[in-house]
């Protein structure tokens, strides 16, 4: 069966539809519907299949609009009451999906006679299995393909939906832009999580779960759709069809699920079975899924859609799966396969750090106890390299560095305890090692203590002060504001005498720009960004790794300030810059790319920005790892993305995740966990759900100022939301309240004012207000605030 894609205009399902008869010519075959019957506002035009459950098919729409559309009349009859009633949550069921994944229902109801109907979207292309025959797809791709199969039965199942028929001939795949798309069709037979009884047992019988089944049957959950999609991947990876895949094979005796863990012995090679030498043919992790997938017992089973595509995933990426035990071997064996290349880079390193640090004690002075200095140095990196083999690590699934760097924290203090000056560089380099992976507090701790002990040594003020301005840095990731500027001012104090050129100098100013970007005084940090910028471009000899990080802090200063041309710009320059430098997937050229999408996302162009971060988004796990700052950020960008083109169900994860993640790691009072607050805010209004909504924004407004601190105008967002929330709401004066806050918040704010977009946006928002509370006369005050665009005629006379 074929059903295709079409652009449509999604119609509500209302009340159910009830069609006042079928009509059709004379000459009908028994049990068919020949075309031209026209069913409601439904012309038939052909069969497309029919099964147990009913016939699907193909129809046009004549109103409200006109399209293509897949018709399923189901045979079970709704006359009683309780059956309409089941009927009637079932519909509603079904009619709250929306994902890409999923094919839409459009409308439902019932005949004259009682004979109950779908009206679905039309999707054209092949079943899964023949569409990766025909494309003769690598296992990888196959494996890609199928997540996403598994997040749209996921989906089905957050709404209530069992699909209970997962199957190819239900998953039907096509290019989109190149990119094979699947779609789940024919929920016709799906049920609520409640199913029992004979209901329960239609589907296809290859693809069963044993429960579903089985003759007298248990209540069917989301596990037995787990089972089916169990079966579909074998079939996949495997070829074997389902003639082979029989029930009497799968549910008598459990013949699959007993080929797959007998595989891994040495006779499994040798056998003749055809599912025993399809399966051996798997690699080990591969067969571990399919055992947890099609466990006979559904307690052992993935208990969801979505684990198991999380482990296909983590087998895509090379970690341990959770359908493996988490031995300490096999996590060891993980980790080594995953960083083959970074264990042989990061022994360089470590030896490279060790050199430079001797050599640079040893330039800088000739005296003994400087050279034993330098061979404590030596010393104590090489414990710190030893440590970093895989017989070490014992099985921790964590990156090399973060070993290592574990280990030199826990030694430091203690083995350099009698030589400060050395103790202050390794603690130094430390905590920047910590803040690189995303652990501030770990960071905060060795960078006090390198503070401390460059102080104790008596070292230059240009090295105390780097030492001083590292610590700023990291109350700043912390969201801790006052403090990072407290400790930034002093640092800077600290290298005022020094000449412009002096690179600790340098270094603490820049440091110090970022503060005052993060704090929101938008106007000193770009004219410090620009002032050492200047004196790195005018001969100062700057690393260049500094020299992008300020090219960096500009950027991202401009795009908060609302320039986002020139934001755009700069980010390019910097990516192009970081790729002929260092190569794709370094730090700098993915925080680089990861800032463009926000740029495409402040100039509405949604689609762009989806394209660029979609592809960026697994080159930021491979790097920082899932849970990272810098990818949940890219992972919060993606779901805007998303959002905005208006597909608010398939965004939603993507926000409930990060807002989990940032609560988790961060707390309630950091500018992660209040963005992400707006954000699920922003979504949950756009989807209606206006009361869920305000109870995010207001959480983000309480918070705003202990995350951002009380002179960032960028506080005006979280107000100006709860604004429009309110006007959706009709609480029109609440919403003035809320409106006025934000637009003395962007006024006030270093940077901002009156003519940036985020204010020039609520005074937008005021005009929605007044208009819908009948108030003509302060919408057009408001009105006249509103710049005109720029180019046009109005602007010109503005700018005169």
């Amino acid at each position: 069966m074929s059903m295709g894609t079409n652009d449509h205009d999604d119609a509500s399902l209302g009340a159910a539809t009830v069609a006042e008869g079928v009509t059709a010519p004379a000459a009908v075959p028994a049990g068919t519907l020949p075309p031209g019957s026209r069913l409601g506002p439904y012309i038939i035009r052909r069969l497309l299949g029919a099964g147990g459950m009913g016939q699907v098919y193909l129809a046009e729409q004549t109103e409200p609009v006109r399209r293509e559309v897949a018709l399923k009349l189901i045979n079970e009859p709704v006359g009683s009451p309780l059956a309409r009633a089941r009927f009637e949550v079932e519909r509603q069921a079904l009619a709250q999906m929306r994902h890409p994944a999923i094919a839409q229902i459009f409308d439902a109801g019932a005949t004259a006679d009682e004979q109950a109907w779908l009206a679905m979207e039309y999707v054209e292309g092949e079943p899964i299995t023949n569409f990766c025959a025909s494309e003769a797809l690598a296992r990888r791709e196959r494996l890609a393909l199928f997540e996403r199969v598994c997040h749209g039965v996921q989906h089905a199942h957050q709404k209530g939906v069992i699909h209970r028929d997962l199957k190819p001939d239900n998953v039907l795949v096509r290019r989109v832009d190149g990119v094979p798309q699947p779609k789940i069709i024919d929920f016709g037979v799906a049920v609520g999580e409640s199913a029992s009884g004979s209901a329960a047992r239609a589907g296809t019988i290859a693809y069963m779960s044993p429960e579903q089944a089985a003759s007298e049957q248990a209540d069917l959950d989301t596990r037995s759709d787990v089972y089916s999609l169990g079966v579909m991947l074998f079939e996949l990876l495997t070829g074997i069809g389902p003639s082979s895949l029989s029930t009497d094979r799968n549910h008598t005796d459990t013949t699959m699920y007993a080929t797959l863990v007998t595989t891994d012995s040495a006779a499994a090679a040798a056998s003749s079975d055809e599912l025993q030498a399809a399966a051996h043919a798997l690699p080990g992790e591969l067969r571990a899924i399919l055992r947890k997938a099609l466990a006979p017992d559904r307690a052992a089973r993935y208990p969801s859609a979505a684990a198991l595509a999380e482990d296909l995933q983590r087998y895509a990426d090379r970690r341990p799966l959770h359908a493996r035990p988490a031995t300490r071997a096999y996590v060891a064996r993980k980790f080594v396969s995953r960083h083959r290349f970074g264990l042989g880079v990061a022994t360089l390193a470590a030896a490279a750090l060790v050199a430079g640090i001797v050599l640079a004690l040893l330039g800088m002075h000739r005296a003994e106890v400087e050279r034993a200095n330098a061979e404590s140095v030596a010393a104590f990196m090489g414990d710190m390299l030893e440590s970093t083999g895989p017989d070490i690590a014992r099985g921790m699934d964590t990156q090399l560095m973060r070993k290592m760097l574990d280990d030199a924290a826990r030694r430091v203090a203690s083995d350099l305890a009698d030589q400060p000056a050395v103790r202050a560089t390794i603690q130094h380099t430390i905590g920047n090692s910590y803040r690189s992976l995303g652990n501030y507090q770990a960071a905060l701790v060795q960078s006090e203590g390198a503070a401390a002990a460059g102080r104790q040594a008596g070292l230059s003020t240009g090295r105390q002060a780097a030492f001083l301005a590292a610590v700023a840095n990291t109350f700043n990731n912390q969201d801790r504001l006052t403090a990072a500027m407290a400790v930034g001012d002093a640092a800077v104090d600290m290298v005022a005498s020094l000449p412009d050129t002096d690179l600790h100098k340098l270094h603490v100013q820049n440091e110090m720009a970022w503060i005052e970007l993060g704090v929101g005084h938008l106007d000193k940090a770009e004219r410090r960004f620009s002032h050492v910028l200047a004196v790195c471009r005018g001969g100062a000899d700057c690393d260049p790794r500094e020299v992008s990080n300020m090219t960096s802090g500009l950027a991202q200063t401009v795009l908060l300030s609302g320039d986002y041309r020139r934001a755009g710009t700069l980010y390019r320059e910097l990516i192009s810059l970081e790729r002929r430098k260092d190569g794709d997937d370094s730090p700098a050229e993915l925080t680089a790319t990861s800032e463009l999408g926000i740029v495409y996302l402040e100039q509405k162009e949604y689609a762009k920005a989806e394209t660029l971060l979609r592809g960026l988004l697994p080159r930021m796990r491979k790097v920082y790892g899932a849970t990272h700052p810098a990818t949940i950020g890219v992972l919060s960008n993606l779901g805007g993305a998303i959002r905005q083109q208006g597909r608010n169900e398939e965004a939603r994860p993507y926000y409930e995740k990060v807002l989990a993640e940032n609560l988790e790691h961060f707390g309630r009072d950091s500018r992660r966990t209040v963005m992400s607050e707006a954000n699920l805010a922003f979504l949950l209004r756009d989807a209606g759900q206006l009361a869920e909504a305000e109870k995010h924004v207001r959480l983000a407004v309480a918070h705003m100022d202990a995350a951002f601190g009380e002179g960032n105008g960028y506080r005006g967002a979280f107000p100006d939301l709860l604004g429009t929330i309110l006007t959706r709401e009709r609480r029109y004066a609440d919403a003035a309240v809320a409106l006025t806050q934000a637009w003395k918040l962007y006024v006030a704010g270093d940077g901002y004012g009156p003519h940036h977009p985020l204010a020039q946006d609520t005074a937008r928002h005021f005009v929605d207000l007044y208009t819908a509370w009948g108030k003509p006369d302060l919408a057009a005050r408001w009105k006249a605030r509103i710049d005109p665009p720029k180019g046009s005629p109005a602007a010109a006379s503005a700018a005169d």
